[in-house]
């Protein structure tokens, strides 16, 4: 699954899902453009990029926000040659009954878990067609977009259409040798989902046949497989990175 010679873009790349996906993705030996809100974090990762030997373009990045979104993938193909894959990663997460969601927990949900996939698939996508040579997009959804729990009914909805969109981007970018995945996780380990509460551990586990808590590994891996030519055929699916727990 090499990837010498490629150019990525991860966005959420300042912990977690995002910065492991960098790290491999630079392991395989592609330059990386990374993007993120949180400065601190996202100087961190481009210093771990770095000490693998390869380039690095960070960018703090809102990708709710067109113009930053499109100024990524520009300063991408100006400052690292050109665009080959694109992990569109950037994501929040909360917690509230339907009854008392508010607008902004609402818009904070859509904005950032759809709205910004949305903006940096088609800038990635417009940059691909436009080089001619193809590409692979993979939107980082979740297990929520096939079930759902109490308190997560907007949150399931936002990672729902980003597998829809996923499906709707594939159709329509195959024809520019663009392909288009999705990877859902399931309980990972990270920043935004620490897992700190032991007891609670206990159970997650309890429901997942391998027996374990994900890791940004993981998931990393499934991103790079489907980036990869190993995967030159697949486009248009959802790959679950759970251990099994959806089969509950």
């Amino acid at each position: 699954m090499r990837l010498t010679g490629k150019v990525a873009v991860v966005t959420g790349a300042a912990s977690g899902i995002g910065r492991g996906t960098a790290l491999r993705c630079a392991e395989e030996g592609a330059d990386v453009a990374i993007a993120d809100i949180e400065e601190a974090g996202l100087r961190e990762t481009a210093q771990q990029v770095g000490a693998l030997g390869h380039r690095v373009l960070p960018e703090i990045v809102d990708v709710r926000e067109r113009a930053q979104v499109e100024r990524l993938v520009e300063r991408t193909c100006a400052e690292l040659g050109g665009l080959d894959i694109m992990v569109a990663n950037a994501g929040v997460g909360t917690g509230a009954l339907f009854l008392n969601t508010t607008d902004e927990q609402y818009d904070r949900l859509m904005d950032t878990n759809l709205r910004g996939v949305y903006l940096c698939g088609q800038a990635a996508a417009r940059a691909m067609v436009a080089r001619g040579t193809g590409g692979a997009i993979i939107n980082i959804a979740s297990t929520y977009a096939e079930v759902t729990a109490p308190q997560s009914s907007v949150y399931a909805a936002s990672k729902g259409g980003v597998r829809m969109l996923t499906k709707g981007m594939a159709l329509e970018l195959g024809a520019h040798g663009i392909r288009v995945n999705c990877i859902g996780p399931g309980w990972i380990r990270t920043g935004m989902n620490p897992l700190t509460d032991e007891a609670r551990v206990a159970r997650i586990v309890d429901g997942v046949p391998l027996g374990r808590i994900g890791t940004p590994h993981d998931v990393a891996g499934a991103a790079l497989f489907l980036a990869s030519d190993d995967a030159a055929y697949i486009t248009g699916v959802i790959i679950f990175v759970d251990g099994g727990w959806i089969l509950q």
